[in-house]
């Protein structure tokens, strides 16, 4: 994803000689083992020249190390190519994820790098690291290990199903409270580790498997408000609402077709919803 911001004025970890800054910026300072890391490397030109990026997968490269001195092995290429021009006075934000591409899956805390070529100038920027902490989650009681047979492809008949795990787990950033999704093989092999959202201490989250083996999940995130949300067999977010008390506590019903709603409360409109309300019904949260 490339951002084009004209004229912005950036703040920028390191000053370069050419004019040309570079700041490493993460989503969130902890995760989980395998969660997605959300990295933006925002890049603003004052060089009073333009300046073009992207063209080789080399323009800019990565470093993960752990503590004890432990450098996280690379398992594959990130895709990073792509070129793009920078204009003097412009700033763009380029977005990574090296989850998959790094070994840094061990609990403890790690510092990312990045060096970024100009290769027509033959010049290099350092980027200041960024540092982060992996750490686990800790299993819910009854929701820990969910098991499921992964629905055949179209077309597809008479061969046994692939075994699949749900779980659910609890992690604490600080002095928040989290709840994350965890979807693994029938090896223990993570497939998709997903954060749902922020929890009060004494929720005590829901979850239920509707027929097509979607997990349907129902937690208490304030003094009257609910968050509830659907994800699939292989890790994809379908369906996020927000919902709060009404003349009772929602909750999650069952039906005898295999559907799960959401019953009692009241559902809340927000722009954060998936799919989207329409703009005429929704509100701001």
């Amino acid at each position: 994803m490339l951002l084009v911001v004209l004229g912005a004025t950036m703040h920028c970890t390191q000053a370069q000689p050419n004019g040309v800054t570079a700041e490493l910026r993460l989503g969130q300072n902890q995760y989980l083992p395998d969660e997605d890391l959300q990295l933006k490397v925002v890049i603003a030109n004052r060089s009073g020249q333009t300046v073009v990026l992207g063209t080789d997968k080399l323009w800019i490269t990565f470093s993960v190390v752990g503590e004890h001195e432990y450098v996280a092995p690379k398992l594959g290429q990130m895709p990073v190519q792509g070129p793009f021009t920078l204009l003097s006075g412009q700033a763009v934000t380029r977005e990574f994820n090296p989850t998959p591409f790094f070994d840094f899956r061990q609990p403890g805390r790690y510092i990312l790098s990045a060096t970024i070529k100009i290769a027509q100038w033959k010049q290099e920027i350092v980027c200041k690291p960024v540092t982060f902490t992996v750490s686990e989650g800790v299993p819910l009681p009854l929701l820990g290990d969910l098991t499921f047979g992964l629905p055949p492809a179209p077309g597809v008949t008479n061969v046994p199903p692939e075994v699949r795990h749900y779980s659910l787990l609890k992690a604490s950033d600080l002095d928040e409270l989290r709840l994350y999704f965890r979807l693994t093989d029938k090896n223990g092999r993570t497939l998709r580790v997903f954060p749902l959202a922020r929890m009060i201490s004494f929720s005590d989250p829901a979850a239920q498997m509707d027929r097509a083996n979607n997990l349907h999940v129902l937690l208490q995130t304030g003094a009257r408000t609910f968050t509830y949300c659907v994800m699939d067999p292989n890790g994809n977010l379908l369906a996020r609402q927000f919902h709060e008390y009404g003349l009772a506590r929602p909750s999650l019903h069952l039906s005898d077709d295999g559907q799960v709603l959401v019953e009692g409360g009241r559902r809340v409109l927000t722009w954060y919803d998936i799919p989207a309300p329409a703009a005429s019904t929704a509100k701001s949260q």
